[in-house]
């Protein structure tokens, strides 16, 4: 299957724009959201992105990508639930956990295409 670039963007913006808010009352030199990709075991593109906020709270990662969760005040709480949607119907998978020094790392694991 081959990927919908525009909709694996907007995923992925999401993301990023999730690290971007919850850095943005940090002090300047706090201020970090950072992308990392690789590849994974299984022929499996892997992106990661962790930012230096506050984290999840526990009883709260689960629900994370459910439709209307938010924990902002002028959050809708679709956006996440749509990157799921989006990851999921390209066969990927989308979790987040707390990073042990602080902040979340959303991870996105894609399947890769089979060469030609």
């Amino acid at each position: 299957m081959k990927g919908d670039k525009v909709q694996l963007q907007q995923a992925i913006l999401n993301i990023v724009v999730n690290g971007m808010e919850a850095v943005a009352h940090l002090p300047n030199e706090r201020r970090r959201v950072v992308g990392r990709t690789s590849l994974a075991e299984g022929n499996l593109a892997l992106v990661s992105i962790a930012d230096a906020g506050h984290g999840i709270l526990a009883e709260k990662v689960t629900e994370i990508f459910k439709p209307f969760f938010t924990t902002k005040t002028q959050g809708m709480g679709i956006g996440l639930s749509i990157a799921h949607t989006i990851v999921e119907a390209h066969g990927g998978r989308i979790w987040a956990e707390n990073a042990p020094s602080g902040g979340a790392v959303f991870h996105v694991s894609l399947p890769l295409a089979a060469p030609r």
